[in-house]
């Protein structure tokens, strides 16, 4: 199986939004059952759940799902909640997607903001050993007696999510599934379509039928995918921790060698550490590898077409590109534009190397 380079999940220490919490208490209202009881031990009130913007911490959360899934006695809860968590929810994360060029690219936006996503997994593309696309969902560390609950609430959401961005029913090939079959296994083509289900696997899996993900969406729009995407990134950096000294230290070391990026192994063997450990530090940090890479090249793209007399081609090379073409792909998925209309719209804006 091959694991693609964007992969995402939100670090240990963060506060979250209350959204999955009013969520559950706007369900229960409508099957008329009380809210108070969700609550209790989460510190949290009622009269909370009328300040959107305050933040909880994913302990306090995890509270409100345990009381949920007692309050409820409904093995279904997971998927229900899941499928109410529209794309609409997610403020600017979800106009980022809903205006993403095609399905993949929503699903890239997805990946690229875990905190605003506020999933309990680690997700990731990966190609399965029969070419197939999957998004896979793994690393859950919160309660054992939880993890299916959460393992369809984030299957059914992203899954809604993603049907809601193309405007339609997406079809996947399969759901896979660590744990036994479940008792109410038979309810899920209700939620992920007639697919079938895999138990037993190595992870959780949504597998995307062949060409699906695409699909051009129906309310594509470059400017307000730009400007959403912008407005993530602000989010997000404002909810990062301060990198520890070690991945300083590797971002440092990494932004001497761009001209011929080393993969993640080998800079754990330059710094004398191991792959795990740098991976850990990163995951803490926020973000991963790849995202690391693309801020130190895009950085360091800003300042190359500052020299107009350096071509193009000589940028690209400088950055560790083997062609032109990929290297402005990737600058125009990093700013929006074109390294061309760069240098024309911010002459000198960042001074000389």
């Amino acid at each position: 199986m091959t694991h693609h380079d964007i992969s995402c999940q939100a670090p240990d220490l963060r506060l979250i939004s209350l959204q999955s919490t009013c969520l559950i208490a706007c369900w229960l209202a409508e099957h008329g059952l009380p809210v108070e009881p969700v609550l209790e031990g989460s510190g949290l009130s009622q009269a909370d759940l009328q300040t959107p913007a305050l933040l909880i911490t994913p302990e306090q959360e995890q509270i409100v799902f345990a009381n949920t899934v007692a309050l409820t006695a409904d093995p279904l809860i997971g998927l229900k909640l899941g499928q109410r968590m529209r794309v609409s929810a997610y403020g600017q994360l979800g106009y980022a997607m809903l205006s993403a060029p095609t399905l993949l690219d929503a699903l890239q936006v997805m990946l690229a903001f875990p905190v605003l996503l506020g999933s309990y997994f680690r997700l990731q593309l990966e190609t399965l050993a029969d070419g197939q696309l999957a998004l896979r969902a793994d690393h859950y560390h919160e309660s054992p007696s939880l993890r299916l609950f959460n393992v369809e609430l984030c299957l059914s959401s992203i899954k809604a999510m993603l049907d809601d961005a193309l405007g339609a029913q997406l079809q996947l090939s399969a759901v896979h599934l660590s744990s036994n079959q479940p008792a109410h296994g038979d309810h899920y083509p209700l939620y992920f379509g007639s697919c079938p289900l895999h138990t037993g696997q190595d992870a959780e899996r949504l597998v995307f039928a062949p060409g699906s993900l695409d699909a051009v969406l129906p309310l594509a729009e470059p400017v307000t995918h730009f400007e959403a995407k912008r407005h993530c990134q602000t989010v997000q950096d404002s909810f990062r921790p301060e990198p520890s000294a070690l991945v300083s230290q590797l971002s440092a070391q990494l932004a001497q060698q761009l001209e011929a990026p080393p993969t993640l192994e080998q800079l754990a063997n330059q710094m004398h550490c191991t792959t795990r450990t740098l991976r850990r530090h990163l995951q803490r940090a926020g973000c991963g590898y790849q995202q690391l890479l693309d801020q130190l090249r895009f950085q360091r793209a800003k300042l190359l077409l500052n020299h107009e007399q350096m071509p193009i081609y000589a940028i690209a090379e400088q950055l560790g590109f083997s062609e032109t073409a990929s290297f402005r792909h990737a600058f125009q998925r990093w700013s929006g534009t074109t390294p061309r209309a760069w240098r024309q719209n911010h002459p000198h804006a960042y001074g000389q190397l």
